[in-house]
């Protein structure tokens, strides 16, 4: 049996893309651990990197027409928000039912911190937005202790879903799509 590797090499801009997503991901994980104690912090960087991570597994599975893609992701364009790339992600087939469930909880929770200056973890619907996060439950299969404020159960939820979104990337550079040239 011959094993064809080809489609795993990563050559041109993916490169680029691949290291400046690992090298992010370093930061991500210097800044967003328990220490840090701001929590308008932790949810907008929580947010922000889930986005910017769907933005990766996007770009890996659209065409290599960098002048056409890039205006997807443009403000006020198909792409130009957290919401149409979860929502864009989940009908390519490249994120499960859970996974844009938890995104779209995520997403709220980082645009209340990010437009109410006084919101905490503790505020009710944050809570209960907290408490609808699955995706951690369901990798682990382990209940949430009962001492886990809010944030914690925050944190390993966008943690938990940034490591299914990391191997995400590959699957959906694996089924790039190509631009047709039929009539050229």
């Amino acid at each position: 049996m011959e094993l064809d590797f080809k489609n795993s090499l990563l050559t041109g801009k993916v490169v680029d893309k691949y290291f400046d997503f690992n090298q992010a991901l370093i930061e991500f994980s210097d800044l967003f651990n328990e220490k840090e104690k701001n929590e308008r912090s932790i949810a907008i960087l929580g947010g922000t990197f889930l986005e910017m991570t769907l933005e990766h597994i996007l770009y890996s599975f659209l065409p290599e027409n960098e002048k056409e893609v890039d205006k997807l992701f443009e403000y006020n364009c198909p792409l130009g928000n957290f919401s149409n790339k979860i929502q864009m992600a989940y009908c390519l087939g490249l994120i499960e039912r859970i996974i844009k469930k938890d995104l779209n909880l995520v997403r709220k929770i980082r645009n209340k911190f990010a437009h109410n200056m006084f919101v905490t973890f503790n505020d009710n619907q944050i809570e209960s937005w907290c408490n609808g996060l699955e995706w951690h439950k369901v990798s682990h299969s382990s209940n949430i202790p009962v001492e886990a404020t809010n944030l914690m159960i925050f944190q390993v939820g966008v943690n938990q879903l940034i490591t299914n979104l990391n191997g995400h990337i590959d699957l959906a550079r694996n089924s790039k799509r190509k631009i047709l040239n039929n009539f050229e």
